[in-house]
Formats: C-alpha cells, sequence, structure tokens
C-alpha cells in the first residue's frame, strides 16, 4: 500500500493547480486520472501516437492547459495515470490500474476533482448516430484529428453555445448554424455582466473574438431557440427546432428543419458527484450550476473530515474558478497538515481569494442571463428512449413514475439507471419527470443510492487471485 499527505482524485485544471500549490511544499502528492494523460474535458491532450509542434495552432485553452501541466511536472508530486476509483473508504482510496490490478492507496487528506460532463437532453431521435455532446466533439477534434460531420449543426445555451462552435470552426469544422435556447440578453442582464468585468477582461476579450469569428464566418447565432427533433432512419439526416418562451417550451407553428449529418449539443454540464455521494457529503442543488452540487466552505472542506473538493465537479463554475479553487484547497490542506500557520494560509491565499470572488461574481452574472428552464426535461414524447443503456421509452416508464416518486423504485421496476452510465444520461431526467408528476421540486429528489465500484469494472480486475476455484470444491472421499 502506498501512503500520501494528500491525494487527489482527478487530472483536469482544479487538481492540477492543487497538485502543483501542494508540492511546491514539499508534501507527499498523488494525483489520479483515468486517462491517458492530463488535463481534463477543457485542457484536453491529443491522443496517443500525435505529436504537437506548434501549439498556438490549437488554441488558448490547448496553451493554458500546457502551462498548467508543464508546471506539475516540475514538482515532486506522483502522477497515476489510467487509473479508476472504484471506492473511498477508511482513509483509503481503492484503484484499479492500467495492468488491470487493484491497489490500496492511503491519505491523510483528499481533494475530490472530478470534473463534469455533458448535460444529456432527451428529445426524439437524440440517440440517432450523428448526435454528439459537445464534449464529444471535442474529444475527436483534439484528440483524434476527426471532424464529427461536414455539416454540423449546434444547439446549446450559455457561453458554450458562443465558444465552442468557433472554436469547432477555427479547427475546420463547418458549422451551418446555432441556436441558443435563452433570449438575448437585455438591458438589466448585460449591465449586471458589465458590473462585473473587474478582474474578467479576459473572458470578455475571447467572448468578443469568438463573435468576430462567427460574423466573419457568417455562421448565425439565432437566440431564443431549442432543438425538439432529431430526423433520420439508421443516422442523422436532419433536425427539427423551434422557437421557445420564456420557460423553454417549444411554440407550436415555430419549428423549422434543417438538413444535417451532425447535431452537436451544449446545454451546460452536470457535476460529476458520485464519489462525493459514496463518501456521503452534504450536497444542495443549484440548476445553473449543473443540477446536484456539493456543500464546500471558503477553502472548498466538505461535511466530511479531511475531505475536499474544487472544481467543476463540486458545481460547475468554469475552468477559472477550478484553478483557483484548487489552490485555495491545497494552501487550506497545507494548514492542516500543519506546514504552514493559520496566519500564512492568510497571508498566502489573500490574493486567490480575491480572485475567486470576482470571478464567482461574473459566473453569477452569466448564470443569471443565461438560466436552464423546466422546458428542456420535457421534449421526449411517448416513443422517445429515456434510458438508452436499457431502451426504456417514455411510454414504458410512465406507468412506474405514475405509482411512485423513489428514485430507487422507478430503477427497480424499469431498470433505467442499471446500465453502463449508471444513471448519468437519464437520471435527471427521470427526476424531472417525477417532479412535474408529484408536484415535487427537482432539487428535493435524492437520487439512487451511491454503491461500490463508482464506476463500471471488470470483475478480474477486482478478483483476488489468491483465491483457486479448486478450493470450493469439497472432496467425495
Amino acid at each position: 500500500m502506498r501512503e500520501f499527505d494528500l491525494v487527489i482524485i482527478g487530472g483536469g485544471p482544479a487538481g492540477i493547480s492543487a497538485a502543483t500549490t501542494a508540492a511546491l511544499y514539499n508534501i507527499k502528492v498523488a494525483l489520479l486520472d483515468e486517462r491517458s494523460s492530463l488535463g481534463g474535458q477543457i485542457y484536453k491532450r491529443v491522443g496517443p501516437g500525435f505529436s504537437v509542434k506548434n501549439s498556438k495552432q490549437l488554441g488558448n485553452d490547448y496553451l493554458r492547459g500546457e502551462k498548467l501541466i508543464e508546471a506539475l511536472t516540475q514538482t515532486s508530486a506522483t502522477i497515476i495515470l489510467e487509473t479508476t476509483v472504484l471506492a473511498i473508504e477508511d482513509s483509503q482510496v481503492v484503484i484499479t490500474t492500467a495492468s488491470n490490478r487493484y491497489e490500496y492507496i492511503k491519505f491523510k487528506k483528499l481533494l475530490i476533482t472530478p470534473g463534469a460532463y455533458d448535460r444529456p437532453v432527451v428529445f426524439p431521435g437524440w440517440t440517432l448516430p450523428g448526435v454528439i455532446t459537445a464534449g464529444a466533439a471535442q474529444s475527436l477534434i483534439k484528440t483524434q484529428w476527426v471532424v464529427p460531420g461536414s455539416k454540423i449543426f449546434f444547439a446549446g445555451s450559455g457561453p458554450l453555445a458562443l465558444a465552442f462552435p468557433a472554436q469547432l470552426s477555427k479547427l475546420g469544422a463547418n458549422i451551418i448554424g446555432i441556436i441558443e435556447a435563452a433570449p438575448r440578453p437585455g438591458l438589466f442582464k448585460s449591465l449586471k455582466i458589465a458590473s462585473a468585468l473587474n478582474q474578467n477582461f479576459d473572458l470578455i476579450f475571447d467572448a468578443i473574438k469568438y463573435q468576430f469569428h462567427l460574423i466573419k464566418n457568417r455562421i448565425k447565432l439565432r437566440y431564443g431557440r431549442i432543438i425538439i427533433r432529431a430526423n433520420g432512419v439508421n443516422k442523422l439526416e436532419s433536425i427539427t427546432y423551434a422557437k421557445v418562451d420564456k420557460y423553454w417550451r417549444p411554440i407550436p407553428g415555430t419549428e423549422k428543419t434543417v438538413i444535417a449529418d451532425t447535431l452537436c449539443l451544449g446545454y451546460g454540464f452536470f457535476p460529476s458527484v458520485e464519489l462525493f455521494k459514496l463518501v456521503q457529503c452534504e450536497l444542495s442543488y443549484d440548476e445553473n450550476r449543473g443540477g446536484t452540487t456539493v456543500k464546500l466552505d471558503q477553502w472548498g472542506a466538505t461535511s466530511i473530515p479531511h475531505v475536499f473538493g474544487a472544481g467543476d465537479g463540486t458545481g460547475v463554475s468554469g475552468s477559472y474558478v477550478a484553478i483557483l479553487n484548487g489552490k485555495l484547497s491545497a494552501f487550506k490542506i497545507l494548514c492542516e497538515l500543519n506546514v504552514i500557520t493559520e496566519a500564512e494560509l492568510l497571508i498566502v491565499s489573500k490574493s486567490t481569494r480575491k480572485a475567486v470572488r470576482q470571478r464567482q461574481k461574473f459566473q453569477s452574472a452569466i448564470n443569471s442571463a443565461y438560466s436552464i428552464k423546466p422546458g428542456i426535461y420535457e421534449l421526449a414524447d411517448e416513443n422517445t428512449i429515456i434510458c438508452r443503456c436499457e431502451s426504456v421509452t417514455l411510454k414504458d416508464l410512465n406507468p412506474v413514475i405514475n405509482s411512485t416518486s423513489d428514485v430507487s423504485v422507478v430503477k427497480s421496476y424499469s431498470r433505467c439507471g442499471m446500465g453502463l452510465c449508471q444513471g448519468r444520461n437519464c437520471q435527471r431526467q427521470i427526476s424531472a419527470l417525477i417532479a412535474k408528476r408529484h408536484d415535487i421540486n427537482i432539487g428535493d429528489i435524492p437520487g439512487s443510492t451511491p454503491r461500490f465500484p463508482a464506476k463500471p469494472v471488470l470483475l478480474g480486475q477486482i478478483a483476488d487471485d489468491t483465491v483457486l476455484e479448486e478450493k470450493y470444491f469439497i472432496d467425495a472421499d
């Protein structure tokens, strides 16, 4: 068993920042990540076998990630890649490694920075080949150098609806149209965003560059519209969208169909809170930060002693905030390990705490301008598949939801949430259906019970090979 002062789960912006900060104080730090390279979703590296001759061609996100990762590699931190965390118990992390073996890693302090994943949006045709999330498109282009289609239509909301199509276009993708579900920000919301500009001019500058690129390349961005259907037999052939009311509910008679072979969806992200649930951290709910979020103090401490959280896995706030919060958690952990004093903690973290406040103020203004509305959960018809792992349609699901408001009961009777994704794609949609059917606030509906393993694992990876099958047979003599 290996032992560390600090174990960090997640090699994205928050995890890298925290590991770098803590390791500079000469404590034993381990950073775990399930991918073959660091960076997380936003700073994702190119795949194995590829090399980068000019990082600038891959955009600002790649360059920022490159600097973060380079700073980490100059420290003494232990980086363990291609590792899946299965459980956390008794100050130990249970992992499976690239060599298909399981291992226990002991910690004094634990920082969980699991990141977030694309918000699944359920509508007729969402399971057709050619319908992908923004994250999937990003992976294809950034790590595989594969453009997902020849006619790409983007549907989403928030800053992502402006930034991501522009980024894809710069990388060679043909974007034929963009729709944003929220209305164009009015005077009041624009003034609120403007009031939070201090220390956030880099984000506004990026937005201006993205907007200019779309205008220059004649890529139209239409506000107040939402995807309602993906059309095709064995693959995507066209998409249908419509204007929406203030609740993001489609307005009949405003539908429009566009020929496309790829539909890219970017309606925000869900925090990966599974590990926080596993250790029973106190949670809350904020739809505009991804729904289920983790309750943290200003240093990232959870309700469980010695367990901290940072980054979008605790509630979506963006990569800039993630980097800062990772650093704050590292400072507090150093203090709790008696490496620095309380007085030193306040001194070394002063500028970081100030920057966090400015970034969060700006993020709050953006969330207000592009707040998620309930119509996003009301796009499915009776024949729409809700759980794609188990191929359960809304028609099959309705009788179960009519009979109970318990997510676990729905799971038992319908098998929704029992597939490989373990409910990551369907559970929020099911919660929304329950909320509407039984007149319950969606934030008051608990998710299914977290259990070991946190992610699917091959039985051979956790089986004890010292136990031989022959030992279970009784000699007849």
